[in-house]
């Protein structure tokens, strides 16, 4: 059994093909990732569709590109919950293997875009329209 949740599947999703990736927004200091701008894939009917996520207390970040993705990594997901591209696993394995003073409020999300998976342990995701500013 594979444990997740998609989540804003209407605002993140694939169509066989996942969101774009247009730009990481790291903190001024350049190691803490704020939020990430996309694209819907372009079949979607969404036309200059910019919108971003935003990380709320994010403490673990993992970018791998798509040609070392496992098929373990989200295919049972993916398979069961079309079109969604982002997914909560709750307190996975990966989240609990880290040091868990400061994560107690802490899940574990997947974005599966068109080139890259991104891994986050935040305390949650926020998806907005436009792109990231950092007033928003």
């Amino acid at each position: 059994m594979v444990i997740g949740q998609p989540i804003h599947a209407d605002a993140f999703y694939h169509d066989g093909r996942g969101p774009e990736l247009r730009r990481l927004h790291w903190d001024r200091g350049g190691t803490v990732l704020r939020a990430v701008d996309y694209f819907n894939p372009p079949n979607s009917g969404e036309r200059g569709g910019l919108n971003h996520v935003r990380f709320v207390a994010p403490q673990v970040v993992m970018i791998t590109p798509d040609e070392v993705i496992g098929n373990n990594a989200l295919g049972e997901l993916l398979a069961h919950h079309r079109p969604a591209a982002m997914f909560d696993r709750g307190k996975s394995d990966w989240l609990r293997s880290f040091a868990q003073e400061h994560l107690d409020r802490c899940h574990h999300y997947q974005l599966l875009f068109y080139d890259h998976l991104l891994e986050v342990i935040a305390e949650g995701v926020e998806v907005r329209r436009g792109g990231f500013e950092e007033a928003s």
